[in-house]
Formats: structure tokens, C-alpha cells, sequence
């Protein structure tokens, strides 16, 4: 088992994490593969713009649009800035936001301010890693820490090529699926989402963790935060490990697919992300089968910029043009018949 870094270190490595993810070093070498298809124009949308709603129940809440402002920070100061931007603007918009990984928090129940903010968005999932689950934490602590939180939910994070190249990272990842099958058990009938971090999902693990009870999996497709990067941009010798893996991982395009023919038999949510940059993109990863899309760099590079609720505002814009060129109602009603590769 690798020492845990005290919250001193593991404060000052998160503002790290916020400084690289921001820069376009952090990014994959691989593409998304959402650019490979085209929405079918529609030059008689058949409706008026105004017609289109965006409205979407995403987990058991009905959101202005299916869009979460991903997992992200928390634990300092800045952090704490960053997330009151971010929970204003979700919150402003009816849209979801996932908090940064809270074990710093559990550690330390002072540090909750630098979570949870005054604003409070329509949907809150709290976040743990979920290797912490072989390493001291259980179904007991992922309780405390929604409760502290006040959450509606909680994402158990899978990350473990980003623990492999960091340096001391936690890589005891055996018999995690029946640990997360327990936390399920434990939070019913609040949702419990597992989440890749930037490298997707094989539809195995959607097939194990759908079988684990989660109530969705978040795909987090190669295309996007590149976190072997990021971590090889903190440490020189962890830099030279992760230069192998510029390009891992299943494109997002293709685990949003795959994870999507996995759920439906199921009744679980797919939420996409992992370089989605636009609504145009967004547009398309709901019509290969996402319930909603998670983004978190390009919101993360807006909230440093004070520009969040902008940014969010025309995200959404974009959703709602695409989804209307595409002569649809709704989001919720794309299609791969609203699809043309190439």
C-alpha cells in the first residue's frame, strides 16, 4: 500500500492539477473521434427555435439541459474560488455539478468551504477516488462525505493509469467492482455514478459496474485531459513514463457508443465526456447515446478568466441550435439517425 501524502501536499498537488489542466499541454494527442460525424442539417427544422427545450431529467432531477459541470477541485483556497464560480453558474443555469475528490475533506472537515459553497446547483454529486475503497475508506466514509456535502449523489472516480504515473499515486485497484457494489448498497437510493478520468471505459467495465448497481457510468473518453500528462508535467521521471501514453485510451466517440449499447439493457444513464468543447460536440455525443455530457477543462479555463456563466450560456446556445438544425424537439430525442459519419 503506498503512504497516503499528508492534506498539506495533497492541497498544493491539486493547485498544480488546476495550472497544467489549463494549458493546452494537458490535452490527448488522440482525437475525440466526435468530429468524425456530422449532424444532419435540416433546412425545414419543421418548429421555431423558441420550440426547442432543453430540459432533461439527468439522475432522478429535471435539469434546464443535460449538462454537468464535471468533477474538478476542491480543498484550497483557490479551489474554493473556482468552485463558488463554477456552482453560481450551474446553479444560474439548472444545470449538475460534480465536486473535486473529497478525501482531502474527510481527512479534514474544515476544509468543506473550499467544496461547498453557497450556491447550490439543481443536481450536486459529491466525488471519491475509488481505489480509496481498498485503502481504508468504505461504504461508511462515501456516506459521511455526501452527508457533509449535502449531495444528491456521489462519483467514484477510476484513474488508474493517472495513479500509475504519480509519483507514490495508489494503485491497488483488485476487487474494486464488489467495494463499489457496497458504497451502492449503502447510499441507495442516492445515485452513485463511476466515472473514468480521461481514458473511457471498455464496455467490460460499463458490463461490471452496471452489475455493481451504479446508476450510470461516465465514460470520460480519451480526447480530452490527458491526466498521464499532467502528472508527467508535475515530475520529470513520471514525464518520461507517461510520454508512452500521449494517445491511450478509447476515443470518446467510441465509448460513448459502446457504453450506451451496455446501458439500455439496464436503464442506466450514459453521460459522455472527455474533450466535448462545444454544443455541436455535445449534440453528437447525445445522439450516439449519452443521457447528458459532462465538460470540465474548457469551463475550468472560463472560471480562471471570471467568463463561467458566458461560457456556459453559449454552450448551451450551441445545444439548442444543433438540436433544432436537426429538425428535433429535444436533446432527449437525438439519434444515430441524426448521424452521418465522415
Amino acid at each position: 500500500m503506498t503512504a497516503h501524502p499528508t492534506g498539506e501536499s495533497i492541497g498544493g498537488r491539486k493547485d498544480q492539477h488546476i495550472d497544467i489542466a489549463a494549458r493546452p499541454s494537458s490535452l490527448h494527442a488522440g482525437e475525440t473521434g466526435l468530429r468524425r460525424y456530422r449532424l444532419r442539417h435540416r433546412a425545414l427544422p419543421g418548429r421555431d427555435l423558441a420550440e426547442v427545450s432543453l430540459r432533461t431529467p439527468v439522475l432522478g432531477r429535471e435539469l434546464e439541459a443535460p449538462l454537468l459541470v464535471s468533477c474538478m477541485t476542491g480543498g484550497t483556497p483557490r479551489a474554493r474560488d473556482i468552485n463558488e464560480l463554477l456552482a453560481r453558474a450551474a446553479r444560474d443555469h439548472g444545470v449538475a455539478m460534480g465536486l473535486g475528490s473529497g478525501r482531502a475533506l474527510l481527512a479534514d472537515p474544515s476544509l468543506l468551504p473550499t467544496f461547498r459553497t453557497a450556491a447550490r446547483p439543481r443536481l450536486l454529486l459529491a466525488n471519491l477516488g475509488a481505489v480509496q475503497l481498498r485503502l481504508g475508506l468504505g461504504p461508511d466514509d462515501a456516506e459521511r462525505l455526501v452527508d457533509m456535502l449535502d449531495a444528491d449523489g456521489l462519483v467514484l472516480h477510476l484513474n488508474p493509469l493517472q495513479e500509475a504515473v504519480q509519483p507514490g499515486g495508489d494503485t491497488a485497484f483488485g476487487g474494486l467492482a464488489e467495494r463499489i457494489a457496497a458504497v451502492v448498497e449503502r447510499l441507495r437510493p442516492r445515485p452513485v455514478i463511476a466515472k473514468e478520468v480521461g481514458f473511457g471505459l471498455a464496455p467490460d467495465d460499463v458490463t461490471a459496474l452496471l452489475a455493481a448497481g451504479v446508476r450510470a457510468v461516465d465514460v470520460a473518453g480519451a480526447g480530452g485531459t490527458n491526466w498521464a500528462s499532467v502528472e508527467g508535467q508535475r515530475d520529470p521521471r513520471a514525464g518520461q513514463v507517461a510520454a508512452a501514453f500521449a494517445d491511450w485510451g478509447w476515443p470518446t466517440a467510441l465509448a460513448i457508443r459502446l457504453a450506451a449499447s451496455k446501458a439500455r439493457a439496464t436503464g442506466a444513464e450514459v453521460i459522455a465526456s472527455g474533450g466535448i468543447t462545444d454544443g455541436v460536440e455535445a449534440a453528437v455525443a447525445l445522439a450516439l447515446g449519452a443521457t447528458a455530457v459532462g465538460v470540465a477543462r474548457p469551463f475550468l479555463v472560463a472560471a480562471l478568466d471570471d467568463r463561467v456563466d458566458e461560457a456556459i450560456a453559449v454552450f448551451l446556445d450551441q445545444l439548442r441550435i444543433a438540436t433544432w438544425l436537426t429538425g428535433n424537439h429535444a436533446p432527449s430525442s437525438l439519434s444515430p439517425a441524426d448521424l452521418v459519419e465522415g
